[in-house]
């Protein structure tokens, strides 16, 4: 082969290089787990995977008429969503069952969260809307509006309510829930209003703008030249040997 055919073949090379290097550029981190939200889940004594989850990548946004799990919760509408760099969950109708005779409502509650793409944080908020304990004789506990994040609510002999609970996992993820209960004297525990995200964008990254379809052509006519010089270098040998 010549030294012309070489040289093509090099280039070429490289450029199918990094072209798989754009490629891979432009799709999103596989480590990374989606952004996600949704209405409710539960663990312990009542077990119950995540209601009405709505995910990036994946299937956004989501409704549900309701989200109930015997024995511990029942609600009304429920919708989540989630985006590259965002989740959100919204509550309608929340009745919690702490007891046979106490309950937890809201007319709504809600989570959010969101990774800021200038300073890499990962933040994120809760609200509740007429958010109450009640429990007959005793006084009626008000659930504040917008708590600060892990504001805990301890109910004598009966639950510790966590208000806009937020946890970050090793690698950043944060999880905000709009309210979670830890029913004393069982393994028992209910989240309410879910939004979980990434501390990253999980938006492909894409192809310089106007690049996509030049670099196509570029390597076409890469590998056709490549091949010309190929060929004519081989008519050439065969033209020699004859």
């Amino acid at each position: 082969m010549s030294k012309a055919v070489r040289a093509l073949v090099r280039v070429t090379g490289a450029a199918a290089a990094a072209g798989g290097l754009v490629l891979a550029a432009a799709l999103p981190a596989a480590a990374a787990s989606p952004n996600r939200a949704y209405a409710a889940s539960a663990s312990g004594l009542i077990s119950q995977s995540p209601l009405g989850e709505a995910t990036f990548p994946g299937t956004s946004p989501v409704t549900i008429a309701s989200a109930n799990i015997a024995g511990l919760l029942t609600t009304g509408v429920a919708t989540a969503t989630a985006g590259p760099t965002s989740a959100s969950e919204t509550v309608n109708g929340v009745t919690g069952i702490l007891s046979a005779v106490a309950r937890l409502t809201a007319s709504s509650v809600t989570s959010s969260c969101s990774f800021n793409t200038n300073t890499g944080l990962v933040t994120g908020t809760a609200g509740i809307t007429n958010g109450q304990v009640t429990r007959p004789g005793r006084p009626t506990t008000t659930l504040a509006a917008n708590a600060s994040p892990n504001t805990k609510i301890t109910l004598a002999g009966l639950a510790t309510i966590t208000l806009n609970r937020q946890t970050k996992a090793a690698d950043g993820t944060l999880t905000v829930t709009a309210i979670f209960v830890s029913l004393l004297g069982s393994t028992q525990r209910l989240s309410i209003g879910v939004s979980v995200c990434n501390a990253a964008s999980l938006a492909p990254v894409p192809i310089l703008p106007g690049m996509a379809l030049p670099a196509t052509l570029s390597g076409l006519v890469l590998l056709l030249a490549a091949g010309a010089a190929y060929q004519h270098s081989r008519r050439r040998r065969l033209a020699v040997a004859r």
